[in-house]
């Protein structure tokens, strides 16, 4: 397992992206540095409206480095959803992951594999204008792409019931998810959702005593669970009262 580390430009308020796009509007090629680029570069900074959508030039991977995957990372004050998509012919795109991104988090899409000649990076914002808004890229060749992860926020200090964030599953095949929080009482259900698009009850395996189940009542838990195939993944706080609860997880391939 590799460990890679990334520095973000920062403002004096330690807010992320305070420098101007290094892209801006040209299609230039990204070479990256040795194994990976081990730096990631600005792709915007500039708020989008409440529905608007930021789309990245198409990128060729076909350089003087082959190019075989690419990790994103979103900042953003209000919600939106972060897309790495991809192209034969630089005109057809289909989405190859997608992570969703919760205002005032910094949210990376973990590392993609990438299989086709063309490759950007897409945001779409939520129904609120945005105050703040920064994007990156990081792109790298070789190495083994046999672990990969990216972190998920489901929760944070939620003290109402509700669905909270739905993670995109894309092509992730496991997660790990840990249950935190003040609440006195409460219930968490376990959602997998398919082609259908409706709630599945998904079981999870947990982790101090290998209990299986489809929801828990309990905090100060961790949970495995089995995601390939599913498109999204759902962590309901069915109920709570009391205090809150903080659902995260980590999804690896």
């Amino acid at each position: 397992m590799k460990k890679h580390s990334f520095e973000f430009p920062a403002d004096q308020l330690g807010r992320p992206g305070a420098v101007k796009a290094y892209r801006g509007n040209k299609n230039d090629y990204v070479t990256p540095v040795a194994d990976l680029s081990g730096m990631a570069e600005l792709l915007t900074n500039t708020p989008l409206e409440a529905i608007e959508v930021y789309s990245q030039f198409g990128q060729d991977r076909l350089g003087a480095v082959l190019i075989n995957r690419a990790q994103g990372w979103a900042y953003s004050d209000r919600s939106g959803t972060l897309f790495i998509e991809e192209s034969e012919d630089n005109n057809s795109w289909t989405a190859s992951h997608s992570v969703a991104v919760k205002g005032g988090v910094l949210t990376a899409s973990g590392w993609v594999s990438l299989t086709k000649r063309y490759y950007r990076f897409r945001f779409e914002n939520g129904n609120q204008k945005q105050s703040e808004f920064v994007l990156y890229q990081s792109v790298g060749s070789g190495g083994d792409m046999a672990f990969s992860y990216t972190d998920v926020i489901f929760h944070e200090n939620a003290a109402e019931a509700g669905e909270g964030s739905i993670f995109s599953a894309g092509a992730w095949k496991k997660l790990l998810v840990e249950i935190t929080g003040t609440a006195e009482s409460g219930h968490v259900a376990f959602w997998g959702r398919s082609i259908s698009g409706k709630n599945v009850p998904i079981r999870g395996i947990k982790s101090d005593d290998g209990t299986s189940a489809a929801g828990t009542s309990g905090t100060e838990e961790v949970w495995s669970f089995d995601i390939a195939g599913f498109k999204e993944i759902v962590m309901e706080i069915k109920s709570i009262s009391g205090g809150s609860l903080s659902i995260k997880g980590t999804a690896f391939s």
